[in-house]
């Protein structure tokens, strides 16, 4: 359960200009764990080989096993500094396990290590955390979001999908002549495996990272969210993100907005940085809530946007050629009470690796909360992907790769303390 510490320091009266205050001590966490069931879902190099449907124990990496600590403390009229630490802590998460690996390592995950400072003319943060425009593109009155989270690599991300036995290449010779159809070699798909993570992403502007980040008071009925800090390895990034967030009252309920941009510099100069180009991405979601039937309906669209370096370009073998990404998504819910709620949601990428090609999932979801701090869910998805034909450079081989659907089958419990 959490608790509240207060701790008054009267002590320190005498060495410092602000009167005292209380000190707010706040612990939690939260454990989530599920069974996964998955059909047709393989390893790397393992496409179609051994048993079609395996078990999982995970941590629902929707909403993963954590611990959290955090202070606030009044500092003068209207002003509050606090800091927030939270650690993941969590073994078999359900986006890396996979036939070969339904066991994996145990791992611990700096989640945001901030400290801020609460003002009358906006809140900054300090730390390792959320950028200006993180979430903008996941808003959402469902109240499903630990089984049918946005991102729909989280559940299964590490499965790969089985290549039919109608896949086929079309084959040329030197002078461009064609010479007839082949069947696939499965055993070596010649960059033609794709996993749930590689077909599908809702981009969500960079992630966590260490960074500034400045919050408005509301404007009206938005606040507007800047920040700039490093992220990659070796903060190979440097990150620019702006972002808009507003709820308030429409016609017949209520409606959450977020609009975000971010924009990732690449420090080609650093030693372990990237040659690759600048990433923008830029989008966001409305979610809709009608209060007399608790009907809801979510929308998003984000996309990201990287320039190819010449041999990205050229190069057909890359598991990347495309310059844009785009994600979109819906979602419609029914959330009667705060006990119930139930959704069906649809959501595809394109051109996450190479051009003329869908990642999707169409999937349901039921989450039963009988307190805040207990949930009960499950939920069921299909995940499909499809790429156009591609061909080499030489021309000499054109490739038409079909793909199985991945079904998966989540259910599970999140306790919060």
């Amino acid at each position: 359960m959490r608790f509240f510490k207060s701790m008054l320091a009267a002590g320190v009266v005498g060495l410092t200009a602000f009167p005292a205050s209380a000190l707010e001590v706040e612990v939690g966490g939260q454990v989530n764990r599920a069974v996964m069931y998955a059909k047709d879902g393989y390893s790397a190099n393992n496409l179609g080989v051994g048993s079609d449907t395996e078990f999982y124990h995970v941590d629902n990496r929707n909403s993963p096993t954590r611990f959290n600590i955090g202070g606030t403390q009044r500092l003068f009229g209207g002003w509050t500094a606090g800091a927030l630490i939270e650690v993941g802590v969590f073994s078999n998460a359900s986006n890396d396990v996979d036939p070969t690996a339904k066991n994996t390592d145990p791992e611990v995950d700096e989640r945001i290590t901030d400290a801020f400072v609460d003002t009358p003319y906006g809140k900054v943060t300090l730390g390792l955390g959320e950028g200006a425009a993180y979430n903008t593109g996941r808003r959402d009155y469902s109240g499903t979001g630990v089984i049918s989270f946005r991102n729909p690599n989280l559940i299964g991300g590490s499965l790969r999908y089985k290549l039919k036995s109608s896949s086929f290449k079309r084959t040329f010779d030197g002078s461009g002549n064609f010479t007839g159809n082949e069947p696939f070699d499965l055993a070596n798909p010649a960059q033609n495996e794709s996993s749930i993570s590689g077909s599908i992403r809702d981009y969500n502007f960079e992630g966590r990272h260490n960074r500034i980040r400045y919050d408005s008071p509301r404007i009206g009925p938005a606040t507007v969210s800047a920040s700039a800090g490093h992220d990659g390895d070796g903060g190979a990034s440097s990150v620019l993100q702006v972002g808009v967030k507003s709820g308030l009252r429409v016609p017949g309920g209520r409606m959450l907005v977020g609009v975000g941009y971010s924009r990732a510099t690449q420090n080609n100069e650093d030693p372990g940085g990237s040659d690759g180009e600048d990433v923008n991405i830029y989008g966001g979601s409305v979610s809709y809530f009608h209060s007399s039937t608790g009907l809801n309906l979510s929308l998003a669209a984000v996309n990201r946007a990287q320039k190819l370096t010449e041999e990205e370009s050229t190069d057909t073998f890359d598991a990347t050629n495309s310059e844009l990404g785009q994600f979109r998504y819906v979602k419609l819910g029914y959330r009667p009470n705060r006990q119930h709620a139930f959704d069906i949601h649809y959501g595809e990428t394109r051109d996450r690796n190479k051009e003329d090609e869908k990642g999707s999932v169409i999937g349901v979801g039921y989450v039963w909360s009988p307190t805040d701090m207990f949930d009960v869910y499950g939920g069921a998805k299909i995940h499909s992907f499809e790429r156009a034909e591609w061909c080499t450079t030489s021309g000499r081989t054109c490739y038409n790769p079909k793909y199985e659907d991945i079904t998966i089958v989540t259910t599970g419990l999140r306790v919060k303390f």
